[in-house]
């Protein structure tokens, strides 16, 4: 049993502690009509906050939603921001505490990892094994069961008011969205990145130590697993689908379910990797060009700034120009130049 601690909410509702949980939040957001406000309260708004803190008497605000369509179509959730203030104060008292239990391979919403780590991992990997097992979980993020991870929170947390307040962001989470009792966590919420993470953590062990597979990488539900003998990676499936049916009730998405030589190409995270060569798949890169454009127009017609069209044209150009794409970027920074978008 790992040594669990406590005497953490004292920390959690500190003025410090508040005040850059603040600061996070407003990261990326100060053009927002909510944050302004807040930037403009400031110290009351958040000397209310944590009054309602440590009196225990917090509840969360319902969520606002809104609906994206590529990759595929779902529902992003968008908290209030003073809801996001808590969710950040909660993540960063308890995370150090779960990163050190968290393995390696697990690449998804944590500090100093991220999907190009995640990428070139897979590759590195790719170039050592001939075989690879890629999986995805079915419904992933409305599937997770509060309770189970509730279970998993408290074999590492103790303080009675940390899990209260975690307790409460997940309810908060259900009744908004309508969903199952006791089951489901939003996409697009800082502490369902976080949540999903401790609930994978123990799929992430079962493969390293039970299975005994040194070559694994995860990020979010999206799994892959290497070997020299494809018997090995059918029975790791097996086994795999037994587990996270029997200790996480989860199912895995069967159409998802790959096994194949790596010599092939692996489709991961939006890229197809080869163990020498890694491009962008076509119907990511096609997604790429024509959020480009559409920024382009957006900012051409004044509906967006300079700093969001860089911002955002920066981002696709950096998750194309990842791959080796050298002779693309140059045409699509062409074309950019002779539209007269520079910026």
């Amino acid at each position: 049993m790992p040594k669990r601690v406590g005497q953490l909410y004292d920390s959690l509702t500190s003025w410090s502690n508040l005040y850059l949980a603040y600061k996070k939040a407003c990261k990326h957001k100060k053009s927002k009509a909510e944050t302004a406000e807040w930037m403009y309260h400031c110290e009351k708004y958040l000397f209310e906050l944590q009054a309602e803190l440590r009196e225990q008497r917090y509840q969360p605000q319902p969520y606002k939603y809104f609906k994206i369509k590529e990759p595929k179509e779902r529902i992003i959730s968008v908290a209030a921001f003073r809801d996001r203030v808590v969710h950040h104060a909660l993540v960063n008292i308890i995370e150090p505490h779960f990163e050190a239990a968290f393995i390696k391979d697990s690449y998804a919403t944590r500090k100093g990892k991220g999907l190009h780590l995640a990428v070139s991992a897979a590759q590195g990997y790719a170039r050592q094994h001939q075989w690879y097992l890629k999986l995805d979980i079915r419904k992933f993020f409305a599937s997770i069961n509060h309770d189970i991870l509730l279970g998993l929170i408290c074999r590492k947390i103790k303080d009675p008011a940390v899990i209260s307040l975690c307790r409460i962001i997940l309810s908060n989470q259900t009744v908004s969205m309508g969903l199952e009792e006791s089951r489901g966590l939003p996409v697009g919420n800082l502490t369902s990145q976080f949540f999903a993470n401790i609930y994978l953590n123990k799929l992430d062990h079962f493969v390293k130590q039970a299975l005994g597979f040194r070559a694994y990488v995860r990020y979010m539900d999206d799994f892959i697993l290497f070997s020299d003998d494809p018997q090995e990676l059918k029975q790791a499936l097996k086994r795999i689908e037994s587990f996270i049916q029997d200790q996480l009730e989860l199912r895995l998405k069967p159409k998802s379910v790959q096994l194949n030589r790596v010599c092939l190409g692996i489709p991961y995270l939006g890229y197809r990797i080869f163990p020498q060569l890694l491009r962008v798949r076509r119907e990511n890169l096609k997604r790429c060009i024509n959020g480009i454009e559409k920024s382009e127009q957006a900012y051409i017609k004044g509906k967006i700034s300079a700093e969001l069209l860089y911002q955002s044209t920066r981002s696709r150009m950096g998750f194309i120009g990842y791959a080796h794409s050298t002779m693309l970027l140059r045409a699509i920074w062409g074309r950019n130049q002779q539209a007269g978008l520079t910026v």
